[in-house]
């Protein structure tokens, strides 16, 4: 909890720090994931999967909450779109 409190960027604006923060969670919950993967299943530590299932959720997450996000997934990981600039 204290390292998400901690988490907040001081030079963008409140919409912008709660997409930053959204982005912050689905990394964790996606390294979370991962590891118990890793650890209950056998599975293999796979640091790709984990970054595309940390924009997956992020992505999801953004078009869920916010009506005016135009961009695609496939932009956001093609493009490397800096998302946090277009959020207003």
């Amino acid at each position: 909890m204290c390292h998400f409190d901690q988490f907040h960027l001081f030079h963008v604006n409140q919409k912008q720090n709660l997409v930053w923060k959204g982005v912050w969670i689905a990394m964790v919950w996606s390294l979370w994931v991962h590891k118990n993967k890793v650890v209950f299943e056998q599975g293999k530590v796979d640091v790709e999967e984990v970054f595309h299932l940390a924009q997956l959720k992020s992505w999801v997450w953004m078009k869920s909450k916010l009506s005016h996000i135009s961009f695609s997934l496939s932009d956001l990981i093609l493009n490397h779109i800096p998302f946090i600039r277009i959020i207003r």
